[in-house]
């Protein structure tokens, strides 16, 4: 895992935490989270559209990284994600 792909991960496994996720969070997958070799998907987070929707605007106004939801779809699971984001930003910073 590069250190962008790590650092993305961070950034969305912190989100991720401090999201509703419909009213439902367990606390085994929360915990999971923070090991770096598990990967979830958000349908096992319990994310709906109102949880996707909270993941973009805490990205955009936590770490200025823009996020749309239809991002979150095509890419399913925390490292997924996050390793489409370390691409996304290492083309922009190029």
């Amino acid at each position: 895992m590069s250190g962008d792909h790590q650092l993305q991960r961070s950034w969305i496994v912190k989100a991720t935490k401090n999201i509703t996720l419909n009213g439902r969070k367990a606390p085994e997958l929360v915990a999971r989270l923070d090991d770096p070799g598990c990967d979830c998907s958000f349908e096992e987070l319990f994310f709906d559209s109102l949880a996707r929707m909270e993941l973009c605007i805490w990205m955009q106004t936590e770490v200025g990284v823009e996020l749309d939801e239809s991002e979150i779809l095509t890419y399913p699971s925390v490292d997924s994600l996050a390793a489409h984001l370390a691409r996304k930003l290492n083309a922009v910073s190029r």
